[in-house]
């Protein structure tokens, strides 16, 4: 019984009424309790508040205040349940109304002596040793004119409110007892009657688990049990028509589970699509958030009837889309089709810039290395050359050579900043107004030479955390590229600000500038303005590369702003704080 519903109902119920009468029991005890204490202390107060206020003006008396307080005593008929005493401001004994053996005695019960320090009443219950009676002790200071003059103790025997409610509680708690019986007949009773639907319901269902679905529940009542009885003979109507359903849509939940980490998209016979995930939204929608005709992914009725499964590459829009597509089948018959789509268009994007860079590489060594090929078999063919021909021969192919040197020390330069973290470089303080000093002495005389004049506008640097090396080469590429690009008579200005403890540095010149179509590629490897006047002053197109590597590696920024015959500027911008990711 204690594991069903009847007998859990019985126990649920009976804690309910035990814990309520516990709780009503114990609040209405304490409050009876309570109401009397109050009322009785209240009573004493205000008598032992007569008595304080009647012999107030005797307790200044000179020698013998008690001869003057003793017949106030005798004249409160009251008194008769309780001892009263008149104290001194020390505490002792003046009068009391139990005879004179205790006058001159000092009283050292806790409330005296509590009234004595506050002069405020005090009131106490404390259990009388002797005879095991409750007693309630008073204790009242006694004012003359403003001044504490002494106490009046009063104690009243408080017994008989604590017999009083024993008593209440005992009859409180018999006839708890006996309505705890009845509630309990009555609930196994109302808890049989309520669990016998559930009952039958449960018998019910084991049945329609074990594929009987021909008993019905016979319905007794209009009550939530009829309701639930009516609901599991309407779920027995209709188990055998989901049951099919539930199949055909379990299998292509599982095909869009199958394949949820690409755009998925279930189509039926009539190539309609029907269900789809966030993936394939983002991916097989037009600007104006309808679906794209399937043919442009390469799905029609004619190819797919000739091959239910394949795989197409398809460019939509900007995006290239490898799609996989594989047909739902259903008792032999093709029932739909599932469409894995994937954009591959970053990828291929990659692999382009990949073979791009290495077809570049190609490039680049290939044009010195056949320079120096042809020069070394005119060397080799011709012993008869003149010595300054055979000069002119050795400086090409030395100058082609340097050409190569560079483009690999870029090339490994470059491969070492993608791998390596900032931790491999030479971490220090750098004096920004030096740095850019030393970048223009490395380059006056070959301004002079081609009657560039470079300036330096230097304002608030101080200093940055940086690796001195490094960035020493992103001001020679700007430097270089600078006066390769500036004509006779132009000007270069290298300046610094610190703004928002951020490091502006520009380098600014008056060449001949950048085309709108190329500024967006012009931090990509290997890739030049003017290719082949790139190539005769011996650029490798990959220092505005490099020079953006080793800024970002400090944490910085670059950007460049020129326009055709109007200069070129290049900002770079770093963290004064030492921030590298």
């Amino acid at each position: 019984m204690g594991r069903s519903i009847q007998g859990k109902l019985v126990v649920v119920y009976l804690l309910l009424i035990v814990f309520s009468l516990e709780l009503i029991g114990a609040y209405f005890v304490r409050s009876l309790n309570n109401s009397l204490m109050q009322s009785e202390t209240r009573t004493v107060e205000s008598q032992a508040q007569l008595i304080a206020t009647m012999a107030a003006p005797h307790m200044n008396q000179a020698k013998h205040p008690g001869q003057s307080v003793t017949p106030i005593l005798a004249s409160l008929p009251q008194l008769v349940n309780g001892t009263a005493y008149i104290l001194d401001r020390q505490g002792v004994v003046v009068a009391t109304s139990v005879g004179q053996a205790l006058i001159g005695q000092k009283r050292i019960d806790s409330i005296v002596t509590q009234a004595i320090v506050s002069h405020r009443t005090t009131a106490a219950i404390r259990v009388d040793p002797l005879s095991d009676q409750h007693l309630l002790q008073v204790a009242v200071p006694i004012d003359e004119q403003g001044k504490f003059v002494g106490i009046v103790e009063y104690v009243v025997p408080v017994q008989t409110i604590y017999d009083t409610v024993r008593q209440v509680t005992t009859i409180f708690y018999t006839v708890s007892l006996v309505a705890l019986v009845l509630t309990a007949i009555l609930t196994m009773i109302l808890s049989r009657t309520i669990t016998r639907p559930v009952v039958d319901v449960t018998e019910q269902a084991r049945r329609m688990a074990s594929g009987d679905l021909t008993q019905r529940l016979a319905v007794q009542s209009d009550d939530e049990f009829g309701a639930l009885a009516n609901a599991i003979n309407h779920l027995a109507d209709h188990w055998a028509s989901a049951v099919a359903e539930n199949e055909q849509e379990q299998e292509r939940l599982q095909a869009i589970i199958k394949y949820m980490g690409d755009g998925v998209v279930v189509l039926d016979a009539t190539l309609r699509p029907v269900l789809f995930n966030d993936a394939a939204l983002r991916l097989f929608r037009d600007p104006d958030g309808d679906w794209m005709d399937p043919a442009q992914l390469g799905l029609s009725r004619e190819t797919l009837g000739a091959s239910p499964e394949g795989t197409y590459i398809r460019s939509v829009g900007d995006a290239l889309l490898h799609v996989h597509v594989t047909a739902i089948r259903s008792e032999g018959s093709v029932d739909g089709y599932v469409a894995l789509i994937r954009d591959v268009t970053e990828q291929e994007r990659l692999n382009q810039a990949q073979r791009d860079f290495v077809a570049n590489v190609s490039h680049e060594l290939r044009t010195p290395l056949t320079s120096i090929k042809s020069y070394i078999e005119v060397l080799r063919e011709r012993s008869d050359m003149d010595e300054g021909t055979r000069q002119q021969f050795l400086a090409v192919i030395d100058q082609e050579t340097e050409r190569m040197v560079r483009l690999t020390r870029d090339l490994l330069q470059l491969s070492g900043l993608s791998r390596t973290r900032p931790g491999g470089y030479r971490r220090g303080v750098v004096d920004v107004k030096a740095w850019l000093i030393a970048a223009i002495d490395r380059f006056q005389l070959q301004a002079e030479a081609q009657s560039v004049a470079i300036e330096l506008d230097l304002l608030d640097a101080g200093t940055m955390p940086g690796d001195r090396d490094m960035l020493d080469r992103v001001l020679d590429n700007l430097l270089s590229n600078a006066l390769k690009y500036t004509p006779a008579g132009g000007r270069i200005v290298l300046s610094a600000r610190v703004k928002r403890n951020v490091l502006e540095v520009r380098v600014a010149d008056t060449g001949v500038g950048i085309p709108p179509e190329d500024l967006p590629h012009v931090f990509e490897r290997f890739y030049r303005v003017d290719k082949a006047r790139s190539r005769r002053k011996g650029g490798s197109g990959l220092g505005l590369a490099l020079v953006r590597e080793i800024t970002e590696l400090h944490g910085g920024d670059i950007r460049l702003e020129s326009r055709v015959d109007g200069g070129t500027t290049v900002i770079l911008t770093f963290p004064l704080q030492e921030d590298w990711s």
